[in-house]
């Protein structure tokens, strides 16, 4: 497990995970306000947040378009020791071509805790003969005084709608990928990107 130590700054972090398997340990720093972005195709990763730091702000938006027989397992590991933190983590999955994805969301929030809030928001988008989709969150919430929540959303895109798009004279490949980034575009439009930003942003996606 790689562990990482996030200090006290006002940053956004951009990383892209590829056929990888990988466990990481995130601690952030007090008076950190961090915005994480990853995208995730075809790998098994493991986030592990361990707020022990006071006047934590973070965060995370996760990009995952899974197609063609494509693997994705997403464990996310929450847990709150210190009070006055807060953690947002978004999911946007998108699923088809023999595609599953797992995705997992473990939260605790320990005794005496006061003034944090965890929330977690899914949105999962079955384009088309997905094979899997699995989202479990599980809270375990400890103390009265907190916000703590879940949403989730699950929709499918008929072949009629791709069947629109492609008489527009849009490849097959071409429409999904106008689907995948009208989505990556809610990301860039949460995070405030600047115009380098979102370039390599959505060099990561194609």
């Amino acid at each position: 497990m790689q562990k990482i130590f996030w200090k006290n700054s006002e940053k956004n972090i951009l990383q892209k995970f590829e056929n990888e398997e990988e466990k990481f340990q995130i601690i952030p720093d007090s008076d950190s306000n961090i915005k994480f972005w990853a995208i995730i195709e075809n790998s098994q990763i493991s986030f592990n947040f361990d707020i022990q730091n006071e006047n934590t702000n973070i965060e995370c938006y996760f990009l995952i378009p899974a197609i063609k027989n494509q693997n994705v397992k997403l464990d996310i590991n929450t847990n709150f020791k210190v009070s006055n933190t807060k953690v947002w983590i978004n999911v946007i999955a998108l699923a088809s071509d023999n595609a599953s994805i797992t995705l997992n969301w473990n939260l605790h929030i320990e005794k005496d805790i006061k003034n944090v809030e965890a929330k977690l928001y899914e949105e999962t988008l079955l384009l088309w003969n997905a094979k899997y989709i699995s989202l479990i969150p599980w809270l375990r919430v400890d103390s009265p005084d907190v916000k703590a929540s879940h949403w989730a959303k699950i929709q499918r895109i008929s072949s009629e709608r791709l069947f629109y798009m492609q008489s527009r004279w849009l490849s097959q490949g071409k429409a999904i990928n106008m689907i995948i980034h009208s989505y990556s575009q809610q990301i860039a439009d949460k995070l405030k990107l600047n115009e380098q930003q979102k370039s390599e942003f959505y060099s990561m996606i194609n």
